[in-house]
């Protein structure tokens, strides 16, 4: 009699809703209240995936005997919602639960939750080439040639300032949207935002970022830096320090609220320091071993809001998650397109996706996997 080989099924197969994109994906990110993921390609598409589920992993946990099983899902995920969009770089969460992106035009358009152009939020003679929203404070920070945009919710008159020959490659608000940095190819600028946009501390790069991320309480700023490791600043003092050892480059870096912590990708484990003793003197100080090292580069990590966790991606497609700080580590994803884009929801229970073949996924962990 002939047997047929049963395919092994990852922990991946059993947690994860996946949609095919005909693009690498570059970016992802959650709405604000978290129900929608809009999913940004590098042909320049958005497109949104519904976080409502019909088939959790608590409906399909059965006990029996005291042993505990998973079955697998029976139905496909929810389409996803195709948008208009074909130029973003990136979007960001806008206040109103939907998002902001760049439109065909270089304008800053408003996207409404069933993907539709709401309106434009921003236009200009050129191109808007880097843009942020604040969800705390609904302002919105708008790059557009040389100049800096503030856009402010209700009356209050915007904010804008000439940069000169500084040409924005990257902005970012600070959590309390008091401070806004703007990384340009060869210097960081840190603003006030008040009444006017006051300049308070200017760092030379010796290259283009690739990343920039405030740490939640707004004392830290960590940007990666294309060929030159990471940089990672005091906001406070002023008092900043590269650490340049990375195999590979940093596409991306985390902040751990919970554990007052900074995750790196580029090395061939997950880097990471505690800010308790940070590394300005000496770069093994606050060091944190998490998970195992291995032969594969880490292309992206992503470290839970509120919790201990922490997420990479590898350039082999694997997807593990990791207690900071530990070197145990849960496979979820044993093998694939090299992963690009990795998001933690606030609660901690949904890992978004992203990889080099177009591939995007929601993993949701069931809470007794980590009892």
């Amino acid at each position: 009699m002939n047997q047929q080989a049963v395919p092994n099924i990852t922990l991946f197969d059993l947690l994860a809703r996946n949609w095919q994109r005909p693009a690498p994906v570059r970016h992802v990110c959650f709405n604000q209240d978290e129900t929608l993921l809009a999913v940004v390609c590098e042909d320049g598409s958005v497109a949104f995936a519904r976080m409502a589920d019909n088939e959790p992993p608590e409906a399909r946990i059965t006990v029996d005997g005291g042993q505990t099983t998973i079955r697998p899902r029976q139905g496909k995920a929810a389409p996803l919602i195709i948008t208009r969009v074909k130029d973003a770089d990136a979007v960001s969460a806008y206040s109103d639960g939907g998002f902001l992106a760049t439109g065909m035009k270089g304008d800053l358009v408003r996207l409404s939750r069933a993907g539709e152009i709401a309106d434009t939020v921003f236009s200009a003679a050129e191109p808007v080439s880097a843009f942020d929203h604040c969800l705390t404070t609904g302002a919105t920070a708008i790059s557009v040639g040389d100049r800096l945009h503030i856009r402010f919710a209700g009356s209050a008159p915007a904010l804008e300032i000439d940069l000169g020959e500084r040409i924005p490659e990257r902005i970012a608000f600070s959590g309390d949207g008091t401070k806004v940095a703007v990384a340009a190819s060869r210097s960081l600028i840190l603003y006030e935002v008040g009444d006017s946009l006051r300049p308070f501390l200017e760092i030379p790069l010796p290259s283009v970022s690739l990343c920039l991320r405030w740490s939640g309480d707004g004392r830290w700023l960590a940007l990666g830096i294309d060929g030159a490791g990471l940089c990672l600043i005091d906001v406070g003092s002023g008092r900043h320090m590269q650490l340049g050892d990375f195999p590979g480059p940093v596409r991306e870096l985390a902040w751990s609220t919970r554990e007052n912590a900074l995750v790196a990708a580029g090395a061939y484990r997950i880097a990471g320091w505690s800010m308790e003793t940070p590394p300005f003197d000496n770069s093994a100080a606050g060091a944190l071993a998490t998970g195992r090292a291995g032969l594969v580069l880490v292309q992206a990590v992503a470290a839970q809001p509120n919790g201990r966790l922490v997420a990479a991606g590898y350039a082999n497609g694997q997807v593990v998650v990791a207690p900071l700080g530990a070197r145990e580590e849960l496979v979820v994803r044993p093998a694939g397109g090299q992963v690009t884009a990795l998001q933690w929801t606030v609660d901690g229970r949904h890992l978004a996706m992203g990889d080099a073949l177009g591939n995007v996924a929601v993993i949701t962990f069931p809470v007794e996997l980590f009892k």
